[in-house]
């Protein structure tokens, strides 16, 4: 008794499912009852009388008759996706293959399924290397190749300063590795709409009010009355710039003499 492989995820493909239990049933019969190259004598009544329900090819839906291609003169319909799936890629140096070829050879089927086979492989290997390129093309965009890069982009969005402000921004997310806190970064380009390009001038700049006093380790102002040289320690920049209890006037960073 003749035996077959069957595939168990059949149930799980779309195609399939959606068939009614008549077609689903009649499938299975193809698949089982096709000879070991797939080739299925058109012999519709004992298909009605085993599956129990009338059966025609006319009545079958595209996505069946599809699969099944007919052979002229013979009454006789081929599966090639049995002879994929049973056997593989068939090999004419394997003496379990051979008796396969032989019967394709004499049905004219063989040299045919061989193309198709081959074009479903290049299909195959066009989607594996579109898969590697996109995967290249995601790790291109969580993070640049180099500095020139970002000056680069940088140049072309017209940012202030492009030059140091693309070695800042490299600089920054180079230390971090590419990550946002835990989060890995995507698309490195995305940083820009978060990061701060104030156009900076040396002409302009103008040093805070608080930036001049030394702090405390526990974070509060070092300052000294301006006019008798108290010394205070200020909470915060509101604080300091309010000026002393004592004498109602500015603070200064330094000690003076009263």
């Amino acid at each position: 008794m003749a035996k077959r492989f069957i595939d168990t995820k059949i149930w799980d493909k779309a195609w399939f499912r959606k068939l009614t239990p008549k077609n689903k049933l009649f499938w299975v019969y193809l698949l089982t009852k096709c000879d070991h190259a797939g080739i299925w004598d058109a012999d519709w009544e004992a298909a009605e009388f085993y599956i129990g329900e009338w059966v025609d090819y006319s009545e079958l839906p595209e996505i069946v008759t599809g699969k099944m291609k007919y052979i002229k003169g013979d009454d006789q319909y081929f599966i090639p996706s049995f002879v994929d799936f049973q056997y593989g890629q068939l090999k004419e140096n394997s003496k379990p293959h051979l008796s396969v070829i032989k019967r394709l050879s004499s049905k004219n089927l063989y040299n045919n399924l061989k193309k198709s086979l081959l074009t479903l492989k290049d299909k195959d290997k066009d989607k594996d290397k579109v898969k590697k390129e996109d995967k290249k093309t995601i790790r291109n965009e969580s993070r640049p190749k180099d500095l020139k890069e970002v000056i680069g982009y940088f140049t072309l969005k017209k940012i202030p300063n492009a030059k140091t402000n693309a070695e800042k921004f490299y600089n920054h997310y180079e230390s971090s590795n590419w990550f946002r806190g835990k989060t890995k970064i995507k698309k490195w380009k995305m940083c820009l709409s978060s990061w701060d390009f104030k156009e900076e001038s040396k002409t302009n700049f103008k040093p805070s009010f608080e930036s001049a006093f030394a702090k405390t380790p526990t974070g509060l102002y070092k300052a000294y009355c301006s006019k008798c040289g108290k010394r205070e320690m200020p909470n915060d920049k509101w604080q300091l710039k309010e000026g002393s209890n004592c004498c109602r006037v500015d603070y200064a960073p330094e000690a003076v003499n009263g």
